[in-house]
């Protein structure tokens, strides 16, 4: 163990996943805790055979947002990213930028706070960037249906950033109330997952770029009971041969969650038309 939290100022219940830099300094989020009791981001330094944690952020509820979502924070350039999942200038979350400091403090900027329905609101899930330094994320609630949304947020000359919605969930075949992060493909579709709809279980859903910077919404799998593996929370990740694998809470041959591998074929990267091969395997 290298750091226990007191569920004082440097939080409590970190769920999101750590990031690494290449100083061996790792990164997270605790969602509560803290000094106001909202949440921290913290960077835990190796120092020899000890570990040093410094709070480089504590939320406020306000215009910075509240309670760290469960996403990973990516690191670009030297800065972090991440999303928190409340708070904001609208009270509908917040995605946010830090920038160190020669002095060693972190300098936390909102880049967009979510203005709720029919923007997005809510984001549990982790970001994504693409090649052009624009970042997509999922969110739980808002979007046009109040179930969720996909959005895109791109950088703008002047230093700020615009958001938009790719794709708003109906919460009937194409599922609803997404907390996962998002992969592309090799042909640059977009696939994540939702952890309730479809069927009742969730789905694995697509998005295909068309023309006029419009995306299309596929369904390639809406998981079903056992054997299939429902609920799977928390999106996927690629092994750059394009396969994705991810993990479900429930489901497989025993009932106990499952590892489940998704593989979208030639055509399904032309126009949508998808196959699944779902290994599940008891988790």
């Amino acid at each position: 163990m290298i750091h226990a939290f007191t569920g004082g100022n440097d939080g409590s219940g970190p769920s999101a996943r750590l990031t690494i830099d290449d100083q061996g300094n790792l990164y997270g989020m605790a969602p509560t805790g803290g000094a106001n009791g909202l949440g921290t981001i913290y960077q835990i330094h190796p120092n020899g055979n000890s570990w040093t944690l410094n709070v480089i952020h504590t939320f406020t509820g306000g215009s910075d947002g509240a309670s760290g979502s469960a996403g990973q924070m990516l690191l670009r350039g030297g800065l972090l990213y991440g999303a928190a999942t409340a708070g904001g200038i609208y009270g509908k979350g917040t995605v946010f930028e830090l920038k160190p400091t020669q002095s060693g403090e972190w300098i936390f900027r909102t880049i967009y706070s979510f203005r709720g329905q029919p923007d997005a609101g809510f984001p549990y899930g982790g970001l994504l960037f693409d090649t052009s330094g624009h970042l997509f994320g999922t969110t739980y609630y808002d979007g046009a249906y109040n179930v969720g949304a996909v959005y895109e947020l791109f950088p703008q000359s002047t230093g700020e950033w615009n958001e938009r919605v790719l794709s708003s969930f109906q919460g009937g075949s194409d599922g609803q109330n997404s907390i996962s992060n998002l992969v592309f493909d090799v042909a640059g579709n977009l696939y994540g997952t939702t952890s309730e709809g479809g069927l009742g279980s969730g789905v694995i859903f697509g998005l295909t770029p068309t023309a006029n910077a419009r995306w299309r919404e596929i369904v390639p799998h809406q998981f079903q009971g056992p054997p299939d593996a429902p609920f799977a929370y928390n999106g996927m990740v690629a092994d750059g041969l394009g396969n994705f694998y991810g993990a479900t809470v429930h489901g497989g041959t025993d009932r106990e969650g499952a590892i489940y591998k998704f593989t979208p074929n030639q055509e399904s990267r032309d126009d949508a038309g998808m196959s699944l091969r779902n290994e599940a395997h008891k988790d």
